[in-house]
């Protein structure tokens, strides 16, 4: 298959990337930075707001939306803007399958602008032909906000947890959000929508427990409300200080405890 990755350099899409072309597909690579680390091919220079070149979109079967602006209100506008007129585009071209990466965070009464973004653009999206929702659980790998969580423990000998961290969250590998994705891009029909997470949830005090013993530490976990920690989340925010997670981050991760979204795995 020859395939089009938008938003290639990131945690997902890097990894994506090389799992496309370890597989020998022909992996069109395209992000900001025209770079993807550890892929031999190679990537092009694109983003946000600009079209595809026609010469690239040629022949591709299946289009991967990963891009993502998080500079504020004004980057959601043009994620949303530039994410929708960028899967008509490669409608008309004669891409017969795209794959839009969304959030179980995204639904009508998302709070956080992450959630919010993600719901505009899947009601953009939605009943174009070839077209499949994609909604991924927590990625479980060295990278993305699980990352960040890994390094955070690595770290520090406290780690304050929302309402304690029992609340029960969607999580995925990695290794498992490639396969289902490459399964989605070449399976005949395509559903509608898949939501890639599995069947059994976890808590965000268990992932928090289980990076601690992978590393040997014994951190303190401290109950702390919700409500507190985003009050401290955003004094942080205005005064600029390097964080871990943002409050946009929480108010996602406290949605996608009350997601009613269901997992598409199989058993």
């Amino acid at each position: 298959m020859r395939m089009l990755i938008l938003g290639a350099s990131g945690f997902i899409g890097s990894h994506l990337t090389r799992y496309v072309a370890g597989k020998k597909h022909d992996c069109i690579a395209l992000c900001r930075s025209g770079a993807v680390n550890g892929h031999a091919g190679s990537p092009a220079r694109w983003e946000l707001g600009e079209a595809v070149p026609p010469q690239l979109a040629r022949g591709v079967d299946c289009a991967i939306h990963l891009a993502h602006d998080f500079s504020g209100e004004k980057g959601a506008a043009l994620t949303v803007h530039s994410t929708v007129a960028t899967v008509e585009q490669l409608c008309n071209a004669g891409v017969g399958r795209q794959l839009f990466f969304s959030s179980c965070s995204a639904s009508d009464m998302a709070t956080s602008l992450y959630g919010k973004t993600k719901r505009a653009i899947e009601l953009g999206i939605q009943n174009k032909p070839g077209v499949v929702i994609v909604r991924p659980g927590l990625v479980l790998g060295n990278g993305g906000l699980y990352g960040r969580m890994q390094n955070f423990v690595k770290k520090f000998p406290l780690v304050p947890l929302p309402d304690g961290g029992y609340g029960k969250l969607p999580v995925i590998t990695i290794e498992k959000l490639c396969r289902g994705t490459l399964r989605l891009a070449t399976m005949h029909p395509a559903p509608p929508e898949a939501n890639l997470f599995e069947k059994e949830l976890s808590s965000m005090r268990g992932l928090v427990l289980e990076i601690a013993a992978e590393n040997n530490k014994h951190p303190v976990i401290i109950n702390m409300p919700s409500a507190i920690i985003r009050f401290l989340l955003s004094a942080g925010e205005f005064i600029h200080l390097p964080l871990p997670v943002t409050k946009d981050n929480l108010d996602g991760f406290m949605a996608n405890q009350y997601s009613t979204h269901q997992s598409s795995l199989s058993d």
